[in-house]
Parts: C-alpha cells; structure tokens; sequence
C-alpha cells in the first residue's frame, strides 16, 4: 500500500481517521459534500486507490433535509466516479450502509436480498452501490462495495451516524446521567472501527473484486438496544423508536470471507467490558 497514492475522502470523520492513521495515506477533507463537487479528473490524476468515507451518514437528518443529504451523498459520489473514472483510478472502495436491507422477513441479511430502504439516506446509499456497479461495467473503473453495520469503537462521537446510540450510552454514563433508549427491543449488528479498516485495505487488494460487489461487513452477531444500554448502565429510561429504521439487522459474512479473506477479530460486549476496565 505504501507504493500506491491513496486519497480518502471524508479522513477526518471517523472511520476515515482511523484508516488515514492506519496506513499514513495522503487525504482531503471532504467531509461536507461540496469539495467532492468541485473535483475534476486532472485533481485525481495520479491517484491508485480512493476510499469514499464522506456522507452524511445520519438517518434521521436525512428525514429532516432529504434535498441537502441527496447532494452530499448521492450528487458527490457520481461525481467522484466519473472523475475516477476519467483519470484512470484503478479502484474505488465504497462505504456503503446496511440501512438498504430496511426491515427483511428473515435473518441473517444477505447480499442477494430485494433492497427495502426506509429512509433517504438509506436510499441515496444503495443509490451509490448502483452507481459503484455501472462506472465498473460501462467504464472499467474498479469499485467494490462495503455494506457497514453500525460502526463503534475509539474515537466514535455523538453526532456521527454510524453507531450513534452507542456513543450516546458512553458519554450518557460518563456524565452521570441516564441512558435514553428509542425503543429497545430492536436488535442491530455492531461492527468494529478496525475490523471495518482491516476489510477496506483487503477490499483495495483483492483480486476476486472490483466489478462493483457488495458485501457485508459485520460481526455476525447482533444485540437488543437494551441489551447493550442494560450492559452499560442500570439507570435506563425509553422513548419511542425512531422513524426509518429497521427492527433487526445481522450480518451474513461468508461473502467477505470468500472475498475478502475477512473475519471480524473483535465482539462489541467484550470491547464494552474492556471500556469498563480502562
């Protein structure tokens, strides 16, 4: 990797932070759509490999301003794949959302399952897997895409979408005050910062990919929203679950095993136990 030019968008958001310090790569920061927008072919000339981490990746801000997330989130990642596209870019590894599989009639999701987004930014993120798929048909750029399931670990705030309410529980505890749960009897599958880093660098590797594939990237394993406030707090108090998210999520991962020779390394209740100990 050290070899190859590297450009990461969005490498001051979370995830891009931890994979910006992970192989010391060259990055920008587009973090808010609009410099993704102003990029032409000639800014990417030179580059290897781009990481496409910059999103808005807030369900229910989408809800709220479903025009603005669609500029950053779908109208950014056509352009950067055309740019890609046109300066030769040998791959592009996209930050995909498992929001696309919406609720589904059994578990665990599969890539093959009918897509059913229940909110915009569900939509615009599945709407970037198509894009991903037609720039590798149409013009031979590699793109493969990593449908992430709810990202935690170090560094994870308040206001990021990823793992939101497990930040929220966190700093709740610190605070002294009590965790607030939306719902909780909705069950979500967590998937480590690292282990989401370790699978983008074996995705920009791979030699079975770069046709626009979609694979999950989770731990397998999922956990009610109670379950994990109850984990981390006695003092737990409920408010309805929010509109346009789904009840249940669990990642099948044999696809990224086959692909990928990926495997999750950490368990979010044994990383919650080793927070507790810190």
């Amino acid at each position: 990797m050290a070899k190859n030019k590297i450009l990461i968008t969005g490498h001051k958001g979370f995830i891009g932070s931890h994979l910006f310090n992970e192989i010391n790569a060259e990055g920008i920061d587009l973090k808010e759509g609009k410099d993704i927008l102003d990029l032409t072919p000639f800014d990417l000339e030179g580059i290897d490999y781009i990481f496409h981490f910059a999103a808005f990746p807030k369900v229910p801000y989408s809800i709220d301003h479903p025009i603005e997330t669609n500029r950053n989130n779908i109208d950014a990642t056509l352009h950067l794949l055309d740019c890609a596209a046109k300066a030769r870019v040998k791959r592009l590894i996209y930050s995909a959302s498992s929001s696309a599989y919406g609720n589904q009639d059994t578990l665990p999701l599969t890539e093959d399952m009918k897509p059913n987004p229940l909110s915009p930014y569900a939509v615009q993120k599945l709407t970037g897997e198509y894009y991903c798929k037609l720039y590798s048909e149409i013009y031979g750029l590699e793109t493969v895409c990593l449908r992430y399931f709810n990202v935690y670990g170090e560094g994870m705030k308040v206001d990021d979408g990823y793992s939101a309410c497990l930040a929220l529980f966190i700093d709740a505890k610190k605070k002294g005050l009590p965790l607030t749960v939306l719902g909780g009897k909705q069950t979500r599958d967590f998937t480590y910062v690292k282990d989401v880093i370790n699978a983008n660098i074996l995705a920009s590797k791979s030699n079975k990919v770069g046709k626009g594939e979609v694979i999950n990237i989770g731990s397998g394993e999922n956990y009610s929203i109670e379950e994990i406030a109850k984990t981390i707090s006695d003092d737990v108090i409920y408010k309805p679950q929010r509109q346009g998210e789904p009840m249940n999520t669990r990642a099948d991962i044999s696809k990224a095993k086959e692909l990928l020779n990926w495997s999750p390394s950490m368990n979010l209740l044994k990383w919650l136990k080793n927070l507790k100990n810190d």
